[in-house]
């Protein structure tokens, strides 16, 4: 508990000070349930609108594809850009001070704010230098980030097509289908649709517009929220509406077994500073239930990859039942303790978990 003296103004109180104490300890948060009527249409990715328009070849415009190929030396397989948008969403829910997990469950001034944290994740994530008009200089080609939560609803300002046809990065990412997408379009007149009343000026793409975008990954697969995609209303209640931090992280793992946890989500469950010994206190309560918790330092993944589990990567982590692994067992099987294990059937009954080694950076 920590004291601090406070001076009170006024004429008659310059010279008297209080005591300020700040609790040791934070209240636990329960979030609103989700309202999944607010949450954003199921899409999965582009389609074509069916016109007659392509996106731009090579030589018609080879800024639009020297900034592509710079994305894509930088990230071929679209990581660390699915990594970067996986961050932001994390960062505008706050889990870990406020229990939120879901879109909805966020403040509408919030919501506005999800496009400007994309903007900063990527720039942090490839260090983009700043552009002198628009948000990036990409392969020393100005360009502009653009996000919408709703595929193909962009809000182009004037700038982008009044002082010169300007070059859009368009993203877009669905939680609920844990999809995104991102593209690079050149502004201009022929690819919006008329002007509108909007005092701003900003426009959407037409069809002709959805059609000339030139795709860098024109649909993949995002970081699961992990919350977010639990089926069962009594798996999330035991783990997102528990009493306490370390009740909830024991249920996320008891519950989840075989699926991927990301570190987000332990933060939200646990809702407290040292969030990551929580891990290891229910690595230990679940110890005689059978069940153990996989990081991602090694040997930790190898052993998930034995096991044909998930593999966890950077911040994540899988848990599983276990039971001794006996000759003629189809299941594969990993070594730990100096014995073999497997995944435990439904059937098995309850053993013991070994204890897992150290990982690498433990």
């Amino acid at each position: 508990m920590s004291i601090f003296q406070g001076e009170l103004f006024g004429d008659d109180a310059a010279d008297v000070t209080v005591p300020v104490t700040l609790r040791a300890h934070r209240t636990r948060v329960l979030p609103e349930r989700p309202s999944p009527e607010d949450r954003p249409p199921p899409q999965r990715g582009p389609v074509r609108s069916g016109t007659d328009a392509q996106p731009p070849r090579e030589d018609e415009d080879p800024e639009i594809w020297a900034v592509r190929s710079e994305i894509l030396a930088l990230d071929p397989s679209g990581a660390r850009m699915g990594y970067a948008i996986r961050e932001a969403f994390d960062q505008i829910y706050d889990g870990q001070r406020t229990g939120r997990w879901d879109y909805t469950q966020l403040h509408k001034t919030e919501k506005t704010h999800v496009g400007t944290l994309v903007e900063i994740w990527l720039q942090r994530e490839f260090g983009f230098h700043d552009g002198d008009e628009l948000d990036y200089r990409i392969a020393d080609v100005e360009v502009d980030c653009k996000w919408s939560r709703n595929l193909y609803q962009w809000e182009i300002p004037q700038e982008m097509y009044s002082r010169g046809d300007k070059i859009a990065l368009v993203m877009w990412a669905n939680e609920y289908t844990a999809r995104w997408a991102s593209g690079l379009i050149r502004i201009n007149e022929a690819v919006l649709r008329p002007r509108g009343q909007q005092r701003d000026g900003k426009r959407r793409l037409n069809d002709r517009g959805r059609d000339r975008i030139l795709w860098i990954f024109p649909g993949a697969d995002l970081v699961k929220n992990t919350l977010l995609h639990i089926k069962d209303p009594r798996k999330l209640d035991l783990i997102a509406y528990a009493l306490k931090g370390q009740t909830a992280v024991t249920h996320l793992f008891r519950e989840l077994t075989g699926e991927l946890v990301n570190r987000a989500t332990v933060l939200t469950a646990a809702q407290q500073v040292d969030s990551a010994k929580r891990v290891r206190d229910a690595r230990k309560q679940l110890q005689p239930e059978g069940i153990v918790i996989f990081g991602h330092y090694a040997p930790h993944p190898q052993m998930a990859a034995d096991l044909e589990l998930p593999v966890p990567t950077l911040g994540r982590f899988v848990s599983v039942r276990l039971h001794p692994w006996s000759p003629g067992d189809p299941e594969p099987f990993t070594e730990i303790e100096g014995a073999r294990w497997r995944r435990a059937r439904d059937a098995d009954p309850v053993v013991q978990a070994p204890t897992l080694p150290k990982q690498g950076q433990e």
